[in-house]
């Protein structure tokens, strides 16, 4: 398999192929399992704000599916990714309606493959229902290969600088988000891939988005492999990579 590359298929495809500890890291963020609300547009056709067609056409939720569904597939490629991940798998999640009763039974069906927790502290957007508490928090579980069991992470660039609450100091600016308004923020993202490992290692994100892990490996020096099943969302991720980059050549 090529290293910095997005990969236009199901991730369990993708580690089909892959041996045993392939990749260094895993930063992945997957899907909240909600259906068509306005984290994420079902429609066969996206409009801009001007009402006019979009190059980007039909975007869809991969994987957001019935609570039974969804916990088979997540259960499925969390278990291939402690199989092809060497060190450590950063799995951003936020606990929302749909994936409430996922979330502990994610819990505790890894609870021995759970080395630490992060949480990743945000501003939060104001709720529209009421009684509903704002959401200003997600958490980043982090499943390891490497002594689970223990706080110690060997691999860190750390010592007592880096803790286990992360804000970012800046509002990141979703300049996509009538394509895709769940975005990893790109800020969370690079300071994960920077605070471990080094230059020679390899990256996964097996719902690649629109390329936030890819984008920071690349600020980060680190080399990255994406699996995304729509094509539109790598055309995104090549787009900012040319943009934000100016490495298109990658591709």
């Amino acid at each position: 398999m090529e290293t910095n590359k997005i990969y236009n298929e199901n991730c369990l495809d993708t580690m089909k192929r892959m041996k045993d500890n392939f990749v260094d890291y895993t930063l992945t963020s997957p899907p909240y399992n909600i259906g068509g609300n306005n984290m994420n547009d079902n429609s066969r056709i996206e409009k801009t704000k001007n009402n006019k067609e979009s190059k980007y056409k039909n975007l869809y939720n991969n994987y957001d599916d019935d609570n039974t569904n969804y916990k088979e597939n997540q259960f499925k490629i969390i278990n291939e990714l402690l199989r092809v991940t060497k060190n450590h798998i950063f799995y951003n999640i936020q606990m929302l309606g749909g994936n409430k009763e996922f979330f502990f039974d994610f819990i505790s069906a890894y609870k021995k493959n759970i080395k630490d927790i992060i949480i990743w502290s945000k501003n939060p957007i104001p709720h529209i229902n009421k009684g509903v508490i704002n959401s200003s928090f997600e958490f980043v579980i982090i499943l390891s290969n490497q002594n689970p069991e223990k706080k110690t992470f060997k691999d860190g660039n750390f010592k007592g600088n880096f803790n286990n609450i992360i804000k970012l100091k800046k509002t990141y600016i979703n300049k996509y988000s009538q394509y895709h308004k769940a975005v990893m923020q790109i800020g969370l993202a690079r300071t994960i891939i920077n605070k471990f490992g080094d230059e020679s290692n390899v990256w996964y994100d097996c719902f690649n988005g629109i390329g936030t892990t890819s984008i920071a490996a690349i600020k980060e020096k680190r080399k990255f492999i994406g699996s995304e099943i729509s094509e539109n969302y790598i055309k995104i991720s090549k787009e900012r990579i040319k943009q934000e980059i100016n490495q298109i050549k990658l591709f």
